[in-house]
């Protein structure tokens, strides 16, 4: 009966290690894409910043201002923030679902743990059987040979 039950749990522990295998290339693959969508948010700031300097120096300019310029720079400024905003909520939904995957990830564990733990408390109780059954063996074989001898 023992071993029945250790091997049911050689076998769930194997599958909790892939689990938790597969749990970890999903946070992975989360990491990748949060990390891709924050540079993709830093480019479009960084787009959106040089854009709003030259707009500035549009302005502020000692000649006489170049309308047409302005009026590009403005445009480009406005389709700039719409994107901005756009890529700043696929970064915080790839966020979201990084999270998600770390909880994921940290459950996949816990329960590999909780599988190992068993497994160790029914390697223990097993050896503890034979070890009983050992002794009570030897305690035979002793009765017998004083029985024999005596």
């Amino acid at each position: 009966m023992i071993s029945r039950k250790h091997h049911a749990y050689e076998v769930l522990l194997r599958m909790a290690r892939v689990k938790e295998l597969r749990a970890q290339v999903a946070l992975a693959g989360a990491v990748d894409k949060e990390t891709f969508a924050q540079m993709h948010v830093d480019g479009v700031e960084e787009a959106r910043q040089a854009v709003m300097t030259a707009n500035g120096e549009c302005i502020s300019g000692e000649q006489s201002m170049d309308l047409a310029r302005y009026e590009l720079l403005t445009r480009l400024d406005a389709a700039l923030s719409d994107k901005l905003h756009v890529a700043r909520q696929e970064l915080e939904q790839v966020s979201l679902q990084r999270a998600e995957k770390a909880s994921e990830n940290v459950m996949a564990k816990r329960y590999r743990e909780s599988v190992d733990e068993h497994l160790d408390d029914v390697r223990f109780a097993w050896e503890q059987g034979q070890a009983a059954k050992a002794q009570e063996e030897g305690v035979e074989l002793w009765l017998e040979s004083r029985g024999e001898g005596g």
